[in-house]
């Protein structure tokens, strides 16, 4: 035991370990100019979708909207909703309507 104490000691203190930096990593960069219709189960044709502004200034995140969208898509409910008219994810203060 008392040979396994001096490394126990040393690694608590953190000797020897390299520091990553003192920055806080970064938020991947937003494209303000993405836009993504979203339709859980899946789009009528036919139908235009209902738009939804999101603010780049905010920094709304729109890949969680994909993220939450695709997982929608597989979910066993959706053999029996049907389809839906969609909704249209937009930076408004982005891009001109």
């Amino acid at each position: 035991m008392r040979m396994l104490m001096p490394l126990l000691l040393v690694g608590a203190a953190g000797w020897g370990c390299q520091a990553a930096g003192d920055k806080a990593p970064t938020k991947a960069s937003l494209d303000c100019t993405a836009t993504y219709v979203a339709c859980g189960c899946g789009c009528c044709g036919g139908v235009e979708p209902e738009v939804r502004c999101l603010s780049c200034a905010n920094r709304d995140d729109l890949q969680a909207l994909i993220q939450k969208d695709q997982e929608a898509k597989k979910d066993p409910q959706c053999a029996v909703e049907g389809c839906s008219t969609g909704t249209k994810y937009v930076y408004c203060d982005a891009n001109s309507p």
